[in-house]
């Protein structure tokens, strides 16, 4: 990656980090800690780690570290790439800070809720047949609307359904393979499934 993407990237994530010191300012109310796991990672034959804590009565700042592959059908959710080209898109790291908003002041967290994580992702994208790779990487906003449920009255267990949009806001030159460029799209739709636990 160029120095001027690094420069970008450490200014969008201090930024992001900054804001989160402004809302920490804030007046706490209730405090809860929130730790999920996302299964369509693991479906991708990777791993997620999310991690918020409310700092206000709506409000929820977290990060989410992560990892995956993605099949060779969404690939080209997420990528460009000549059809001679069998991508294999595996996404060694992924990283974002992000704020969460519930639309309805409730005493727990629940409801419908936007968020608006800033991101980095890190791939190697190869070609199946050759075995040819390189390495790829990208910044992103990501707005999300979705849902908090907790199926279980008397317990800290819940779910979050989300629509996702990822939107790259910083991102490499594309990469040059044997059988044409890969580059990242302007616009990834994602569904997004988390369970968690409050406490």
């Amino acid at each position: 990656m160029s120095l001027h993407n690094t420069v970008k990237i450490t200014i969008l994530f201090g930024l992001s980090f900054w804001m989160g010191q402004l809302a920490f300012a804030q007046k706490k109310t209730d405090p809860r800690f929130y730790v999920e796991l996302e299964p369509l990672q693991f479906l991708n034959q990777g791993w997620s780690l999310v991690g918020h804590v409310a700092i206000q009565p709506r409000l929820q700042i977290g990060t989410n570290v992560f990892s995956s592959q993605l099949s060779e059908g969404l690939a080209g959710l997420a990528f460009n790439f000549s059809d001679e080209l069998n991508l294999l898109a595996k996404q060694e790291l992924g990283i974002n800070v992000s704020m969460r908003y519930f639309l309805k002041k409730q005493d727990v967290q629940q409801g419908w809720v936007v968020s608006l994580p800033v991101g980095w992702e890190n791939w190697t994208l190869s070609d199946r047949e050759t075995g040819q790779e390189a390495v790829y990487q990208f910044g992103y906003l990501s707005p999300r609307i979705g849902y908090v449920w907790y199926p279980f009255s008397k317990a800290n267990l819940y779910v979050l359904g989300e629509a996702v949009a990822i939107l790259p806001i910083i991102q490499d030159d594309p990469v040059q393979l044997d059988k044409g460029e890969v580059s990242v799209r302007s616009f990834i739709p994602f569904p997004g499934l988390g369970i968690g636990y409050s406490f």
